[in-house]
């Protein structure tokens, strides 16, 4: 039997135009086969394991955004973090829901820029890994203000994403970060803990960047 993988995703050569819809095919067209969703590790980002090596939640309150499968909410919820996990696509929340039945997870289907109310100001930890480089170029400051706006008074945001030099152009998606989008994060009233521009085993540039409010 031939093998499937990430390119015989059919969705995944569909034109980029409505970036819901787009991601929402992915998962419906990968049939619950995880090798077909690029981004699927099955398992946590691996930077997120790190960071949380020395950290218990002490079921302080997080979000995840763009929660894809819910390998990195379930992360957290294992560190006694009580999470709320959402992603744009209902294909894969309902799979997060399957692949994790009795999860202490709460998956929910939202769009990050119609974000409900109760999410403002309202979390200890927001953990975003790759979703604002899923998104054109032109929408990375609307995202980072939207995800910035979650963060708790005294709460911590952690993002990780695939990082560029200014002067680099991609023709996503994805669209990889440049460290000035993300100095805007300070511009939205927090600071920056610690930013890392570290490889992945791939090669690929990533930034690991944390923050305070």
């Amino acid at each position: 039997m031939e093998q499937q993988g990430p390119t015989q995703n059919r969705a995944l050569r569909q034109p980029y135009t409505d970036p819901s819809a787009w991601f929402d095919a992915v998962y419906t067209h990968a049939k619950h086969n995880p090798s077909m969703v690029p981004w699927a590790r099955q398992s946590a980002h691996p930077f997120l394991h790190d960071w949380l090596q020395q950290r218990q939640g002490d079921k302080q309150r997080a979000l995840v955004v763009g929660c894809g499968l819910g390998d990195d909410a379930e992360a957290l919820a294992h560190q006694h973090f009580t999470v709320t996990a959402f992603d744009v696509s209902p294909n894969a929340v309902a799979w997060c829901r399957e692949r994790f039945p009795g999860s202490p997870v709460n998956y929910e289907v939202a769009d990050l820029f119609t974000l409900p109310e109760e999410y403002q100001q309202a979390f200890d930890l927001v953990f975003d890994a790759l979703t604002i480089q899923s998104l054109p170029p032109h929408l990375h400051t609307k995202a980072i203000e939207a995800i910035a706006h979650c963060v708790a008074p005294g709460g911590t945001l952690l993002i990780i994403c695939h990082g560029r030099e200014p002067e680099e152009e991609f023709d996503g998606p994805p669209w990889p970060l440049a460290r000035f989008e993300l100095d805007h994060i300070q511009q939205c009233g927090l600071h920056e803990v610690q930013f890392q521009d570290r490889p992945l085993s791939s090669g690929t540039r990533t930034f690991l960047a944390e923050y305070q409010k």
